[in-house]
C-alpha cells in the first residue's frame, strides 16, 4: 500500500503537458503549470533580427547632463517615463557628461542644461554635440529667451527645451527628438522646427537662397555679387529681402535663423 502511494506521489510530480508524460523530471519551479512547462518546453529560439532588435534596444541609451542633484534626478525620471526602452545615464558635470558621450557605445539622445560650472554655455553644447557626433542633443534651459534659443541652434543642437515647460510639453519632444524631429518647447508653446524649415525655405526665392548661403560663408556684398555675377546693388536687394522674411535685423541674426530653421546644414562659421 505505501509503495502504490509513493508510486501514486511520484506520478503526481511528474510534469504533464498537454497529456504528454515528460521525459524526464524537470525543477518543481519549472512545472508548476502544466500549460507553462509546454508552452517553455515548445518555444522556438530567437531568430538573429529578434537578437539584433534586443541587442539595439540594450544598447539605445540616454544621457542627462544637470549639475543640480534634484533637476538630475527629476529629468532623468521624466526621461525614462518618455523612453522606456533607453537606458538613462545621468551626469553632474560637464567633464563625466563629456567622458560618457565619448564612451565606446555613446547615447543616442542627450539631454542637456548647458548651464555648467566648468564650461561656457556654447562650448557645452558644441563640445557635447562633437563628443557625440550620432546622437541628438536636446538643450534644456531655465531660460527660453530667443538669443539662448539661437546661442543653442549655432551650436548644433537638435532640440531646445525650457525647464518651465510642462512635463506632458516635454515628453512629447523627446518623443519627436527619438523620431529625428528637430522642436522647440517653450513655457507657452510646442513646436516642430522642420514646419518652421519649409514655410521660410518656400518664401524664399532660388537667388535668395544662394544669397543667404554665401552670407552665412561670411561673404560680403561684393563677393557675393562677383560669385552669382549680378550687381552688388542686386544683392543688397535681396540681403534686405532675406532680412524681411526671416524677421531679422542684421547678418549675424540672418546666420543664426539660416540654421536653427535648417536652411543651411553645412558647418560654417557665423559671420563676423
Amino acid at each position: 500500500m505505501s509503495r502504490a502511494r509513493s508510486q501514486k506521489k511520484d506520478h503526481r510530480r511528474q510534469p504533464v503537458a498537454l497529456g504528454l508524460r515528460a521525459a524526464a523530471p524537470v525543477p518543481r519551479h519549472v512545472w508548476i503549470s502544466s500549460n507553462i512547462y509546454y508552452l517553455f518546453c515548445s518555444a522556438k529560439p530567437l531568430t538573429d533580427r529578434a537578437l539584433h532588435v534586443a541587442g539595439q534596444r540594450q544598447l539605445m541609451k540616454l544621457l542627462v547632463i544637470d549639475d543640480h542633484p534634484v533637476m538630475l534626478e527629476g529629468l532623468a525620471s521624466l526621461a525614462a517615463q518618455a523612453l522606456p526602452q533607453h537606458t538613462v545615464l545621468k551626469a553632474s558635470s560637464f567633464a563625466e557628461g563629456h567622458r560618457i558621450a565619448q564612451a565606446e557605445c555613446p547615447p543616442s539622445l542627450v539631454l542637456l542644461d548647458p548651464v555648467l560650472p566648468d564650461v561656457p554655455r556654447a562650448l557645452a553644447i558644441r563640445s557635447i554635440v562633437n563628443a557625440a557626433p550620432g546622437a541628438s542633443v536636446m538643450v534644456i534651459s531655465d531660460s527660453d529667451q530667443s538669443h539662448d534659443q539661437e546661442e543653442a541652434w549655432a551650436a548644433g543642437a537638435h532640440a531646445f527645451a525650457s525647464k518651465s515647460a510642462r512635463p506632458e510639453a516635454l515628453i512629447a519632444g523627446l518623443h519627436a527628438v527619438a523620431n529625428g524631429q528637430r522642436v522647440l518647447v517653450t513655457a507657452t508653446e510646442q513646436r516642430k522646427a522642420p514646419l518652421a524649415e519649409k514655410r521660410h525655405r518656400g518664401e524664399l526665392s532660388a537667388r535668395q537662397f544662394e544669397v543667404l548661403t554665401a552670407l552665412c560663408e561670411g561673404l560680403t556684398n561684393k563677393w557675393i555679387a562677383q560669385r552669382l555675377q549680378i550687381t552688388e546693388k542686386t544683392v543688397k536687394s535681396h540681403v534686405t529681402a532675406i532680412f524681411e522674411k526671416l524677421g531679422v535685423a542684421n547678418r549675424t541674426q540672418a546666420s543664426l535663423a539660416a540654421r536653427r530653421l535648417g536652411l543651411i546644414t553645412e558647418t560654417l562659421p557665423p559671420p563676423p
